[in-house]
């Protein structure tokens, strides 16, 4: 079941580092209005959370157990630092993203699009 959950995830990963790849402006707009209110930082915070104890839970039956395991841990620790820093420090470091070129937009895209196709491999 962690296992298709953690594929779950990749795919839903993947899908937006491709949204990203292909449509920059878009992709920032999204994200923007994700963060726009507290809310969106802690749905993030849920998410990576859950993410984070998937890939723990889904390591040891995987492809790559100890990168898995050091994915879940680092996707927790994010999932902390996004309740630490709090939305108004969050929503400054968003802006500070959105004001890069479109390259850079598109190189995050291109990452997650990698991140997510290899969750969904490790996981096979």
């Amino acid at each position: 079941m962690m296992r298709l959950i953690v594929a779950l995830f990749g795919m839903l990963i993947a899908s937006f580092g491709a949204f990203g790849l292909i449509r920059p402006a878009d992709f920032v707009g999204l994200v923007r209005h994700f963060w726009a209110t507290s809310r969106g930082a802690h749905y993030a915070a849920a998410l990576r959370l859950a993410l984070g104890l998937a890939l723990l839970l889904a390591a040891a039956d995987s492809a790559y157990p100890r990168t898995l395991t050091a994915l879940g841990y680092l996707s927790i620790a994010g999932a902390v630092i996004i309740l630490l820093l709090g939305h108004v420090r969050l929503a400054k470091i968003i802006e500070w993203w959105a004001q890069q070129p479109e390259t850079a937009v598109r190189l995050w895209g291109f990452l997650a699009l990698a991140v997510g196709i290899f969750l969904i491999a490790a996981v096979r």
